[in-house]
Order: structure tokens, then C-alpha cells, then sequence
């Protein structure tokens, strides 16, 4: 089969939150480039139908150039009801409000699929699994957390019909008949194991934590409380309102010290305000449980646990869905060739950044979870979308204006044999 082979200024990787937020902005700027992805589709795809998102409706909206497409314009376009605190986001509403944006900011995504990306003579080149092959100046990678779930060794072993990571739901209808365990205490666990219930689905919840944590519910808070810890779109307190507002700062601290903001402790695990009624008292929950060993016996996972006080005992399900998070790990990114990988520096597995979102390969961007290590925990919440969507287009805009001249070179539109 003929493949083609096109050139760019821009290819931006993915068209989730941050990628439709970029090039909303690189289109406004007139910067030449191109958007691969399906559109919000880990949103679609990896996430249960039902879920409600755990930030404040105000700190879920994308980037638009004029800021004047925010999720509560589109709730009033839409004459849908809308608070900033008092009342939950519910996933299909975002999906929604994902879409319209990309129809009306981001119109000519191509639905296709990154599987290999290397060194180029002067770019990098992007091949994509219809067979096009795009030689791009700049790429920037905006893949989201889906690639990077994290399972425990335990259950390395498990088949896929016994044993799921929860960023693989989608769709609960496997799970009819079945007995369930839930293996977690964030969000991604607590909504799961309410939503498996609500289904009628026999259900438990297990956790190595002794207490459930959840975020606090909407409240009025006093002058010197919101004086004390203010709210910001990533959470409260001083840390986090600096982090969210400032994400430029954090990349001057030490290394060791980005790694910790990243992984802010008041970030989680913790689950959603309107899901601890759903749980608590509802679902069977099993705390202080340390999982010492996982096997199959006769059709069903048989997990051996121990509490606190050394007690044992195992549980037995048709199915154990592991809740236990992601952890950034390019090296896992299939479609990064050897060669960029030694090339990059990382930092504890995430790419380290510069002040424009590169690594420190030439012409290579990461924005998104993947920048946090650098940027900031903002990097891991959609709230985070708008600073590297307005640095990076003005950024990029600026850089290739100044060498396009220079380099005198033209979109390629040919076919060459395979």
C-alpha cells in the first residue's frame, strides 16, 4: 500500500483537554499545524457513563483565546443547570461541553493514531496507523494519564477476564452477574464501586488506608478560613493556590521538590464530595487491607490479605478491579522510538521540561499529567489547560515565524512507495 508523506509546523498529539486547548490557540495565532486524536476520548472510552468529576465546575473549562467559552456559557447556551460549587459535574455534561468546543474551536482533528515517532533530518517524523508519515517541526504530546495505569505486581499474572486497571471502564455491562471487588480509596475507586452498586452488581470495596477520604462538600466558608487555605482550582490551601497560579515557578525549584508538589498528599487519594453518601454505608468496605498475594482458583481471583494487627484473611471474586492510579512513565509510550528515549532527560519517568514544554530533545513537547514533574500538580487537572495552550501557541508562533523564512520550506504532498 502507497503511504504519504506531508510536512507541518505543528503536530499536537492527542485531542483531549489540552490538545483541543492548544490548537484553539494555535489557530488563533495562524500557526500551521495539525491535531491527531479522537476527540475528549479517554473521557468517552475509559470512564464510566454516570461518573461525576471531582474538581468544581468553575476549574473545568478548557482554553479558549478569548476565554469566552467556559463550561457555564455552555450550560447557558444550553439552558442546563449550572452552579460553580453547589452541584456536581457529571461526565456525559463535559463530554458535551469537550465536543462543542472542539466543533467550534478545533474543527479539522483527524482521527487517527500515533504508532511511531522519530528523528528526522531537521524534524521529527510522526507515522500514523492509516499509514501517513508527517514530518513536523515541533510535536507536542498531550496523551493524557490513560497509557501510564499502574497495576500492583501481584496481579501482573491475572487474565484480562479476571482482572482490570479502573482507567479501563467504559462501559460496567461486562460486570452483570458477577461478583465484584474494588481495589482503592480515590475517586476512580469510591465512584466505581458506587455506580457497580447502583447497577446491582454485588460489590466491595477494599483499601490499605484505615479511613476513606473525601473532598469536602460545597460550604460557606469565613473570611479567615478562605484567608487561611484559599480555594483554587486545584484545591485549598497556600501550596496548591500557589501551584495552580504560578505553574512557571515550580520549575525552578529542585528536583526532589517538584516530584513532591506533583504528587501533593492533599490531592489524593481522595474521593468526590457527592459520592461519600453513595459509599459509606452503602457499599461493603474493608479498610487496612494489605494485599500479600493474588491467585486463581477454580474461575475466581482469590486475594489474600492482612490488616494492621496482622490478621489474615482472602476474598474471592469473579472480578477484582484494580483503582491503584497511574504513574508517568514515557519508556511505556510504544510510539517513542529508542533513539528519542536515550535522548530525553527524565525526571523520576516524566520528561524534563523547559521553560516552552520541551525536552531535551529538540522540537519535542509534553503538556498535560506527563509536564508535572516540571509544571506543577495544576499540569494534572483540566484547569491547568490554559497556560501552556496560551504559552506554547504564542511561544511556537514566535519561534517558527522567525525560521520559516529561513528554512524556505514547503508542505509536502506526494506518495512514495512503502
Amino acid at each position: 500500500m502507497a503511504r504519504s508523506s506531508t510536512s507541518v509546523d505543528v503536530a499536537v498529539i492527542g485531542a483531549g483537554p489540552y490538545g483541543l486547548s492548544l490548537a484553539a490557540h494555535l489557530r488563533a495565532r495562524g500557526v500551521e499545524h495539525r491535531i491527531f486524536g479522537e476527540p475528549m476520548g479517554p473521557w468517552k472510552t475509559n470512564m464510566p457513563l454516570g461518573m461525576l468529576l471531582k474538581s468544581y465546575p468553575w476549574a473545568t473549562s478548557l482554553s479558549d483565546p478569548e476565554s469566552e467559552f467556559d463550561l457555564k456559557s455552555f450550560c447557558t447556551e444550553r439552558a442546563l443547570p449550572y452552579h460553580d460549587e453547589l452541584m456536581p459535574l457529571p461526565l456525559s455534561r463535559f463530554i458535551d461541553y469537550g465536543e462543542t468546543f472542539q466543533a467550534r474551536y478545533v474543527p479539522a482533528v483527524e482521527r487517527k493514531t500515533l504508532i511511531a515517532l522519530e528523528p528526522g533530518s531537521g524534524v521529527l517524523r510522526a507515522t500514523f496507523d492509516d499509514g501517513e508519515t508527517v514530518h513536523a517541526r515541533r510535536v507536542v504530546v498531550s496523551i493524557g494519564l490513560h497509557p501510564f495505569k499502574r497495576l500492583p505486581q501481584e496481579a501482573a499474572h491475572l487474565p484480562t477476564e479476571l482482572c482490570s486497571h479502573s482507567g479501563e471502564y467504559g462501559s460496567l455491562e461486562t460486570l452483570d452477574g458477577s461478583e465484584v471487588i474494588v481495589v482503592g480509596s480515590g475517586s476512580s475507586a469510591t465512584d466505581l464501586a458506587a455506580l457497580i452498586h447502583e447497577k446491582g452488581i454485588a460489590v466491595s470495596l477494599i483499601a490499605r488506608r484505615p479511613k476513606l477520604h473525601f473532598a469536602d462538600g460545597p460550604r460557606h466558608r469565613s473570611l479567615f478560613a478562605r484567608a487561611a487555605a484559599p480555594m483554587s482550582g486545584i484545591g485549598h490551601g497556600w501550596t496548591l493556590a500557589t501551584c495552580a497560579k504560578y505553574p512557571q515557578l515550580i520549575r525552578h525549584f529542585s528536583k526532589d521538590l517538584r516530584v513532591r508538589l506533583a504528587n501533593h498528599k492533599a490531592l489524593g487519594p481522595l474521593g468526590g464530595a457527592f459520592v461519600k453518601d453513595r459509599v459509606v454505608g452503602q457499599v461493603p468496605v474493608r479498610l487496612s487491607q494489605a494485599i500479600r498475594g493474588v491467585e486463581t482458583r477454580n474461575g475466581k481471583v482469590v486475594l489474600d490479605l492482612v490488616d494492621s494487627a496482622g490478621a489474615r484473611r482472602s476474598m474471592r471474586a469473579d472480578h477484582v478491579i484494580f483503582a491503584t492510579g497511574y504513574k508517568v512513565d514515557v519508556s511505556r509510550l510504544g510510539f517513542l522510538s529508542q533513539t528519542l528515549l536515550h535522548r530525553m532527560q527524565l525526571v523520576d519517568g516524566a520528561p524534563q521540561l523547559s521553560a516552552h514544554y520541551e525536552t531535551t530533545v529538540p522540537g519535542l513537547h509534553f503538556i498535560g499529567p506527563a509536564a508535572a514533574n516540571s509544571f506543577g500538580p495544576v499540569c494534572r487537572f483540566v484547569y491547568g489547560t490554559d497556560h501552556p495552550a496560551r504559552h506554547l501557541a504564542r511561544h511556537l508562533s514566535t519561534v517558527l515565524a522567525r525560521v520559516r523564512p529561513a528554512l524556505q520550506l514547503r508542505p509536502l504532498d506526494r506518495t512514495v512507495s512503502p
